[in-house]
């Protein structure tokens, strides 16, 4: 049997960054009053997401009593978030407030579910399963911050039966745009990439690519072809800033993967441009054309990253993002200090 071995054995540390697990619109059509409760998967871990006394929580998706999900319940008037099997009321920080068949006694000090940190940026609702070090911060985003933006989308959700690791690969992976992407994203005839310096700046990975201009003329008008800078958070994180060749424009693709299990992940995105005349579904629905080259591929990859894999020296970028997985994977096991040594130390190969 031919056994993979595993880039970073102990996933243990994405507990400690900030992970989306829906969007705010997702919490708002889940009933009438658009409080949930929902449920969604992180890192392995059932997650219920509510809105409590107008405030969005996280806390594990267990009852105490007979660990029923208490997503399949409903949140109550007074604010609490009550499990669907004997009724056990939540509050916000996780802990049991009442429980109906003996109202009258004392709460068992036992009776409480995991309330995780959980904060709402972008239209996305962010979950930090240890939040115990605290020294990661919630994913830069430019849409709302450059103010050329007239209009700022945020995509559906979808899922991928990749890891969140290879979902990463794929977006700033430039050797495939010309076998993947011919006519689409890229023309096939520059099928070998440019290799870019790479800086580690305040837990990001940051480079820049200029494709030819040529191409422009061969792809269609939809193709955001242009100067690319990425601004890439670690773990999973991209802000890719375009500066649009046809207009000299700026053009923004920015998506994250939420690790559900070790080989499938949960995509979020949100494009922003400057013309507010576009209808919305426009620039989303090229990128459902350019999701749908990437996706079979993808999803042919087996699990997580590997050791075993060989590598070039056009796979710069993710030469240097396995790199740092590893260091940030490693430095976990000792502690506190020297993970945010690790993620927080800058690393300069531009200048």
């Amino acid at each position: 049997m031919n056994i993979q071995r595993p880039l970073v054995e102990d996933q243990s540390y994405l507990r400690h960054f900030w992970h989306p697990v829906a969007t705010l619109q997702e919490l708002s059509e889940s009933n009438a009053q658009g409080v949930g409760p929902i449920g969604r998967v992180l890192l392995e871990e059932a997650v219920v997401i509510a809105k409590l006394d107008d405030k969005i929580v996280a806390m594990a998706d267990r009852c105490a009593h007979r660990f029923a999900k208490l997503s399949a319940g409903k949140v109550l008037p007074d604010g609490r978030l009550q499990c669907p099997y004997h009724g056990w009321q939540y509050g916000s920080d996780g802990k049991c407030k009442l429980i109906p068949a003996c109202p009258n006694d004392p709460v068992p000090k036992k009776a409480f579910t995991q309330a995780y940190e959980c904060e709402v940026k972008y239209g996305l609702i962010w979950v930090r399963l240890d939040s115990s070090w605290n020294c990661s911060s919630i994913p830069y985003c430019e849409a709302w911050e450059n103010p050329e933006f007239k209009r700022q989308i945020i995509g559906v959700p979808y899922d991928w039966g990749s890891s969140a690791e290879r979902r990463w690969e794929n977006f700033t992976d430039f050797s495939h745009f010309a076998y993947v992407h011919p006519g689409t994203l890229y023309d096939p005839a520059y099928s070998e990439p440019a290799i870019v310096p790479i800086d580690r700046v305040g837990g990001e990975l940051q480079f820049f690519l200029e494709p030819g201009k040529d191409m422009l003329n061969t792809l269609p008008p939809e193709s955001p072809l242009g100067s690319w800078t990425y601004r890439a958070a670690m773990p999973y994180s991209i802000n890719l800033s375009i500066r649009l060749y046809r207009n000299d424009q700026p053009f923004l693709l920015w998506t994250t993967s939420s690790p559900v299990t070790a080989d499938t992940c949960r995509n979020f995105m949100i494009i922003a441009h400057t013309d507010p005349d576009i209808p919305d579904d426009q620039p989303i629905r090229f990128q459902k054309i350019v999701l749908a080259e990437d996706q079979p591929v993808i999803e042919t990859q087996p699990g997580g990253l590997s050791l075993d894999e060989i590598s070039l020296p056009t796979d710069k970028v993710s030469n240097q993002y396995r790199k740092w997985l590893r260091e940030l994977g490693h430095a976990a096991t000792l502690g506190k200090e020297a993970f945010e040594k690790a993620l927080l130390t800058d690393i300069i190969e531009s200048r």
